[in-house]
């Protein structure tokens, strides 16, 4: 834990502008709340009865609701507005199309998705997860802008194809390294794709490289579980330390500043460090009590669980 708790202090440069960038993530969580409420909810209680409805929507606004923090924190860098239902909707689709892709017993998922991703529509499923995943995806292609996100996804989701390979003990560290860093970089440009369709070369590029500095986070926060789960991470095979990634977004704060502007960059960076310092806490406080409510800050911090819950390594 010591390390790992050097390893924020080494990054505190990053956390300049942490007091605008904390308030603007409890600003944005009540809109959030009831943005979900109404753009998310409907579409799951057409598709799923009690008692599976509440837990799908409890785990689907958890996790829409941590990304409505680095989206709401992009969207401000780059000077753009957010649609904060389509914001929870692309939350929503992120955490179900994972435990779909990762988690479920659906043999035909990645044609069928792949198929869904290109044509944009699909016929009547008898399997309440395609049929939710269709709806929700509908209703982003229909309120989305720009063509940019979905370039992006048709790729992300060929990466998430190939993340089947983290469960072979024989994958290379390099093509580890690969999916790591299509999955994130890939993940952030469709989510922030979003609302700045129009990004410059430089700026996806950025956004690539913020995108996989995030993703070794999120296998640094899940990799216990990880390799009880039987896959493979850099993080917890050893290739990456945490200390890696804390020299990456380190690396990223000046070229944000260039192509975003210095003052503008200052509350994003501030985010990234805010991530870093959660999954942190988050990880070295596993399996203590915590209690975080169910007021939006609460549901906040508390994230979202897996739609489908995963399958575990014999």
């Amino acid at each position: 834990m010591i390390r790992d708790l050097l390893t924020v202090l080494r990054c505190a440069r990053l956390a300049i502008a942490l007091p605008v960038a904390l308030k603007d993530a409890v600003a944005c969580a009540p809109d959030a709340v009831r943005a979900f409420g109404r753009a998310v909810e409907p579409i799951v209680r057409e598709v799923f009865p009690e008692p599976e409805r509440a837990a799908m929507i409890a785990s689907l606004r958890g996790t829409a609701l941590s990304f409505n923090v680095g989206i709401h924190a992009y969207a401000r860098m780059a000077g753009r507005t957010c649609d904060g239902e389509l914001v929870m909707l692309a939350g929503s689709v992120a955490r179900l199309y994972d435990d779909m892709i990762d988690n479920g017993a659906d043999q035909a998922i990645d044609a069928w998705a792949a198929s869904l991703f290109r044509a944009g529509g699909q016929a009547a499923s008898p399997d309440r997860h395609r049929r939710l995943l269709a709806a929700l995806y509908a209703e982003i292609r229909r309120r989305a802008p720009g063509a940019l996100w979905h370039t992006a996804l048709l790729e992300l989701h060929d990466y998430q194809v190939l993340s089947r390979k983290q469960r072979d003990p024989a994958t290379a560290a390099a093509q580890l390294g690969k999916i790591t860093a299509g999955k994130g970089g890939l993940a952030c440009l469709v989510l922030f794709g979003l609302v700045h369709p129009d990004m410059s070369v430089p700026q996806r590029d950025v956004v690539m490289e913020a995108g996989e500095a995030l993703q070794l986070l999120d296998d640094y926060l899940d990799q216990d579980a990880d390799l009880s789960d039987g896959i493979a991470t850099p993080l917890n095979r050893g290739e990456v330390s945490l200390a890696e990634v804390g020299a990456r977004l380190l690396a990223l704060r000046p070229r944000l500043a260039a192509c975003y502007g210095r003052a503008a960059a200052r509350p994003f960076t501030a985010t990234l460090f805010l991530v870093l310092a959660a999954d942190v806490l988050k990880r070295h406080r596993r399996g203590r009590a915590r209690r975080t409510g169910r007021s939006p800050l609460g549901l906040l911090l508390a994230g979202g669980n897996h739609a489908i819950p995963p399958k575990r390594a014999s």
